[in-house]
């Protein structure tokens, strides 16, 4: 696992196009916000741990999505003829995913104490592991969709997937605007708690039992289809 681990991590170094994408793009959305929603500091911090969660979804599934690519060229198909088991490659694929989505999340922090965002070193870490943390499930929704769709479907259907999530899980659109039976999917969904979980952090807040029960079902599950996936394909071959 170590050493897959390591050729993952070099291989996307040499995208650097990948991780421009991934890593700026979620800055580029936050200065937009910033800029329409007025700079006051509550509107600051929902809007930058919004971003952050954003910044994590994209860098997670956006990950996991080119499997796509790699089973189109045979990778995994030579992976299977390792030791390397369903889950082992689940957690290396975790492990990569978090690693990508750790600078998109540190970077829209970083611009968020530039705009004015005024919180002690120990809330920082708190808004940076919680965000960090949860970036699990969606790199297990990244992998399911790398796993199903073919290498000239996956780019949209990440792309899909993201967008679906930011905006009904309220990252783009505050959910006290939205009505009651909208509100009620956006608690259903992962992104939802993965920005509470981050705001909570930021405001002083706890951290709310239900949005730990929604991600951990939302990882679980999309885990165990991808393992489903990955096992059904290697009987295939």
């Amino acid at each position: 696992m170590g050493t897959l681990l390591l050729v993952e991590v070099r291989r996307l170094l040499r995208s650097p196009s990948f991780l421009i994408f991934t890593i700026g793009f979620p800055v580029v959305f936050f200065l937009i916000f910033s800029g329409i929603y007025g700079a006051g500091p509550e509107v600051l911090i929902m809007l930058m741990t919004g971003m952050a969660a954003f910044g994590a979804i994209t860098a997670s599934v956006s990950t996991g999505g080119l499997v796509a690519t790699e089973r189109s060229v045979g990778w995994n198909r030579q992976l299977r003829l390792t030791p390397l088991s369903a889950w082992g490659y689940l957690g290396v694929k975790a492990a990569v995913a978090m690693l990508v989505a750790l600078p998109a999340i540190l970077l829209v922090l970083v611009v968020g104490a530039l705009l004015g965002v005024g919180l002690d070193p120990v809330t920082w870490l708190r808004v940076a592991v919680a965000a960090w943390l949860g970036v699990l499930p969606f790199a297990a929704i990244g992998l399911l969709i790398g796993t199903l769709a073919t290498a000239t479907s996956a780019q949209g259907a990440t792309m899909v997937t993201m967008l679906l999530f930011s905006l009904l899980g309220g990252l783009f659109i505050s959910t006290d605007l939205l009505p009651p039976f909208m509100v009620g999917i956006a608690r259903a969904l992962p992104s939802y708690w993965l920005a509470e979980l981050a705001a909570g952090q930021a405001t002083g807040g706890g951290i709310p039992l239900e949005g730990v029960a929604v991600l951990a079902a939302w990882f679980v599950a999309a885990g165990g289809l991808t393992v489903l996936r990955y096992r059904r394909s290697a009987v295939r071959a």
